[in-house]
């Protein structure tokens, strides 16, 4: 049976053959449109329309991405991204997720500047010390008596239940969760731009929807003890990630502590678990944020490589250098804001509802003043766009047209999904 996952592992080994060949792009994007039509009819189920939306964001990576070993590691990487969204067993998750991991390691082992050799070695420790927690995790898991060819227990021995628990602290490193989120903020801001819009983007939102699909159930079944940890953890985290947002004049940096504070926000489902709207809340957040995230990194590849663009004091005045992509940047800054008729307003709406329907309102309050306080510097981002005085920067002349229309297919997401929301979950 053909299935998307097999489309995309098949296009990506097949993408090593074109290497240094002009068909290479059009054939990678071809595997994904593919992929692509072959989710569309099963997207009503929630899982599968994350799969058609992160095939989607991919096909955007692709066309704006030149370099060849980025597109073919962007194929791997969706084909891990599916199977680990499909995983059922307890067996299938680790091995999807180290999969993804090592090929993330792949990605950004790419290293051409100083910058970017420091990335990847925070990225390749991060994973390390993931991978090492989460197989420690899984041996008391086992020793316990856990199955590793079936879903997670709810109910479960002493050693069962800490080896649950510190497998989620693995999942926690790759969400950069506090105090686990030490490496991300460099890691995301020294890589490569457009790995960065893989990693803190596509990567991060598949560990979380695959993450919650798994735990969820043990959780619920644990809310006595869970439920104030994870409490705890989100509070710190979106109010950490936000406040070091504060006071950054490197944009890369601003966005990857913006990007920890938003798993501070998405943890929150895992707090609002035994919530029925717990599932659509975590969905619609990380749609949102899939849109937004890989956008915004992608655009900062554009600033970079055409404008040399890398500060806040170098992107004043840029609205009059080039409208459209200042207009297209603003939006999704706008949306990661929590600003409403945008996705990342919905987002969060839904995901704090559940949050308040689970009983935690003043959590939820806590989130607000958060949200309210990531405003500052995102605004701070526009005025320098379009306030600041204009001074005149030498263009690189590198095409942008795809690019361009990458940003477009983003941008169209992100306001379709803050606008249609009740099309897309039925209400």
């Amino acid at each position: 049976m053909i299935t998307p996952f097999y489309i995309l592992f098949a296009f990506a080994l097949l993408s090593i053959v074109l290497h240094r060949n002009i068909l290479l792009k059009p054939f990678a994007l071809f595997g994904l449109g593919l992929a692509f039509l072959y989710t569309l009819p099963t997207a009503s189920e929630s899982v599968k329309l994350f799969e058609l939306i992160v095939e989607l964001v991919l096909f955007a990576v692709v066309l704006h991405e030149d370099d060849e070993m980025s597109i073919t590691q962007t194929l791997f990487i969706g084909s891990a991204s599916i199977l680990l969204l499909q995983s059922e067993s307890i067996l299938s998750f680790v091995i999807s997720f180290e999969a993804l991991s090592l090929i993330s390691v792949i990605l950004v082992s790419q290293i051409k500047t100083k910058d970017q050799a420091e990335g990847a070695v925070k990225i390749f420790m991060a994973g390390a010390l993931a991978t090492g927690i989460l197989f420690l995790g899984l041996s008391f898991y086992v020793m316990g008596g856990g199955v590793l060819l079936e879903p997670l227990k709810t109910e479960n021995t002493s050693f069962e239940t800490i080896g649950i628990f510190i497998m989620l602290i693995s999942m926690f490193y790759k969400l950069t969760i506090v105090p686990f989120h030490g490496w991300a903020a460099d890691a995301y801001a020294k890589v490569s731009h457009s790995h960065g819009a893989v990693l803190s983007g596509v990567a991060k939102t598949v560990v979380v929807i695959s993450a919650f699909k798994i735990f969820a159930p043990f959780l619920s079944a644990n809310l006595e003890f869970s439920t104030p940890i994870l409490i705890t953890l989100a509070i710190i985290t979106m109010t950490l990630g936000n406040f070091l947002a504060l006071f950054r004049q490197n944009i890369a940096q601003m966005l990857s502590y913006s990007s920890i504070a938003h798993a501070g926000y998405m943890l929150l489902a895992f707090v609002a678990v035994k919530s029925e709207y717990a599932k659509d809340g975590i969905l619609y957040m990380a749609i949102a944020y899939i849109f937004m995230q890989s956008a915004a990194f992608l655009v900062l590849d554009i600033l970079r490589k055409n404008y040399n663009v890398r500060s806040l004091d170098e992107l004043s005045g840029f609205s009059k250098q080039s409208p459209l992509l200042a207009a297209i940047f603003s939006i999704q800054l706008f949306s990661l804001a929590g600003i409403p008729l945008l996705a990342g307003f919905l987002g969060k709406a839904i995901l704090f509802y559940a949050v308040v329907d689970a009983g935690y309102w003043w959590v939820v309050l806590i989130a607000l003043i958060n949200s309210a306080l990531s405003v500052a510097y995102y605004a701070w981002v526009v005025k320098s766009i379009y306030f600041d005085k204009f001074e005149t920067k030498e263009v690189y002349f590198t095409n942008t047209k795809l690019s361009m229309m990458a940003q477009i297919i983003l941008v169209a997401g992100t306001i379709y999904f803050g606008i249609f929301a009740g099309l897309v979950f039925g209400v």
